[in-house]
């Protein structure tokens, strides 16, 4: 098996790429319900604000950040402070997981998840342009990622020397990009157009040193992960309803930060 397959089939079955891609499906959602072109938004609108999007889709669906839970406590306690905000649809199709599942882990300063010993990082391209993403252009940390050596070589490539990319000298794979004892890193590569309304989704590890800079990415778009039950992302067949006879003992009323409490704290800090 390579990694490629293992990698996807680890994080296929509890439901870990079910909820990458709602996070960024929702994420690209209503940045383009927003995006207007005369209201002056630019191309570059797009990706800077569905960026900070998918950052917040992803602690939501797997409770981290300000949707943290208390230890022991299910996932659907306190859903009505994940669900503000959210497009009706989006809230509905958003698969409930466990609030252990996923942890938040940055990789220096870039926001990150963290799968057991798997975590990825965010990283938007020009869309079409997947093949070409210019790692050794990129900040230190992606740079070091992407220069993890090839998980599964071919038997006939192990020439020694540096390869060339779009004109110059690449720097050679190292051993230990992270310095993290057992972590390996990978990259959840985003892109949209923004007249098609079309959108790209590859989960994967990058390659600083081939021109097709990736080692082997999944396509989260055309293959769609299913949850546990065996329905499509966004078919949730339990959608959720509020409770409101339901109590939690030995639990705060609110579980989880609503974002006009956490915009309360920043701006009184």
């Amino acid at each position: 098996m390579t990694e490629q397959e293992q990698v996807v089939d680890d994080l296929s079955k509890p439901g870990v790429l079910a909820g990458i891609t709602w996070a960024a499906t929702s994420a690209y959602a209503d940045t383009m319900r927003i995006y207007d072109p005369r209201k002056g938004h630019k191309p570059g609108t797009i990706g800077y604000v569905a960026h900070g999007l998918i950052c917040d889709r992803m602690d939501r669906v797997f409770s981290c950040g300000d949707y943290l839970l208390p230890e022991g406590m299910p996932a659907s306690a306190g859903m009505e402070a994940v669900r503000e905000g959210l497009d009706p649809e989006d809230a509905d199709a958003m698969p409930q997981l466990p609030p252990d599942l996923v942890s938040y882990a940055p990789l220096n300063t870039s926001p990150g998840w963290l799968f057991g010993t798997r975590r990825w990082l965010l990283q938007s391209f020009e869309f079409g342009k997947v093949r070409k993403i210019p790692w050794a252009r990129k900040s230190e940390t992606k740079r070091r990622v992407a220069s993890y050596p090839d998980p599964d070589p071919p038997e006939d490539l192990f020439s020694a020397g540096v390869l060339v990319m779009d004109g110059y000298l690449d720097m050679p794979a190292v051993i230990d990009p992270e310095g993290d004892d057992g972590i390996d890193t990978f990259v959840l590569a985003h892109s949209i157009h923004e007249e098609l309304r079309t959108r790209e989704l590859f989960f994967g590890r990058p390659n600083l040193v081939r021109r097709k800079s990736w080692h082997w990415r999944h396509d989260l778009i055309a293959n769609p992960p299913r949850l546990g039950g065996g329905m499509p992302i966004g078919h949730d067949p339990q959608p959720y309803t509020p409770n409101p006879n339901e109590v939690v003992s030995d639990a705060p009323l609110r579980l989880r930060k609503t974002p006009k409490e956490r915009h309360s704290n920043e701006t009184s800090g």
